[in-house]
């Protein structure tokens, strides 16, 4: 597979004082997009453009061998899509069936 690939890449660190090491490392690499520091099960979530998959591969093991990675997960972005505009597309005309029964439970109750 060639040409330029996007990827969202899960870290879970080491130990914590690895944080300092994962965020010089990425500074570091022009391919990083964004990162963020996660309340999850994961410590954090890091976006990559990278030239093709060779460089994402070597990328993720510079995680894992430089920047205090115990293990990662990585997500090829297959395509973007807007979800306001399908959510348009798809709710239907009058109020919702959810909404509508939540409000006669609630009229009922009071």
């Amino acid at each position: 597979m060639s040409g330029e690939v996007e990827a969202v890449v899960l870290v879970w660190l080491n130990q914590t004082q690895d944080a300092p090491c994962l965020e010089a490392y990425l500074a570091r690499r022009p391919e990083v997009v964004d990162a963020w520091w996660v309340a999850a099960d994961s410590d954090a979530v890091v976006r990559v453009r990278c030239q093709d998959m060779a460089a994402l591969d070597g990328l993720v093991r510079g995680l894992r061998h430089h920047a205090g990675a115990g293990r990662t997960l990585t997500h090829l972005v297959l395509r973007p899509f807007d979800p306001h505009l399908s959510r348009r597309r798809h709710e239907p005309l009058g109020p919702h069936s959810v909404t509508a029964h939540l409000a006669a439970t609630t009229a009922a109750v009071h």
